[in-house]
């Protein structure tokens, strides 16, 4: 046998030979650890997770609701308003129309956002928490679901009340003239949508994620 197939059955034997303690030291090792016990979960346990999975389900059920809310008066917004009116009455009443329309859709992305702000199921309190207290986080008091819901009428009947103010003023631009309904419409038209957009960015963060 040659020399050179000889030098390469030794440094393969003396590999084998590295390996063996090794190899033997991990079966010791994987035959004398114990096996780690599987985790059973009580009964209160599965009941939070299936609580966990439907309240996921129902606020990604809403938040499907909402976009298509939102994205149908966008689209409606797009494709623009009474064009095919000509006269004085013609806009009265398109304006009147598209209005009641615009108003449902605001009525229902508001719903949507209520159903949003309600209280979710609670995970197991600290021993330190009180139900129904704001917990202070690091920028300040974060405000329990009743708080924001409270918080959110408020928005909403301010917002209202703002809306009729301009629009009314919008109506008192024409001094008694026959534009004065149509103009009145279109304001309320344009705030309603505008303000649906300001709920997308306000409350991005329950309608998106």
């Amino acid at each position: 046998m040659r020399i050179g197939n000889l030098r390469s059955l030794a440094i393969l034997l003396f590999g084998i030979l590295l390996l063996l303690p090794c190899s033997f030291s991990q079966q010791i090792q994987s035959q004398s650890a114990p096996a780690k016990p599987k985790k059973v979960l009580t009964p209160e346990q599965i009941a939070l997770q299936q609580q966990a999975r439907e309240t996921m389900a129902r606020r990604q059920n809403l938040q499907a609701q909402a976009k298509r809310v939102f994205d149908s008066e966008m689209a409606r917004e797009n494709a623009g308003d009474c064009p095919n009116a000509k006269t004085t009455a013609d806009f009265n009443i398109c304006f009147s129309d598209e209005g009641t329309t615009t108003e449902k859709n605001l009525t229902r992305f508001e719903g949507i956002i209520r159903a949003l702000i309600l209280p979710e199921p609670q995970l197991p309190a600290q021993p330190d928490a009180q139900p129904g207290q704001p917990v202070k986080g690091i920028g300040g008091p974060a405000l329990t679901p009743q708080q924001h819901a409270a918080e959110f009428e408020q928005l909403e009947q301010g917002w209202r009340k703002y809306r009729d103010t301009a629009c009314t003023a919008a109506f008192h631009q024409f001094d008694g003239g026959t534009g004065g309904p149509s103009f009145e419409g279109q304001c309320e038209l344009k705030l309603a949508r505008d303000h649906m957009h300001e709920l997308d960015l306000i409350y991005g963060g329950d309608l998106h994620l």
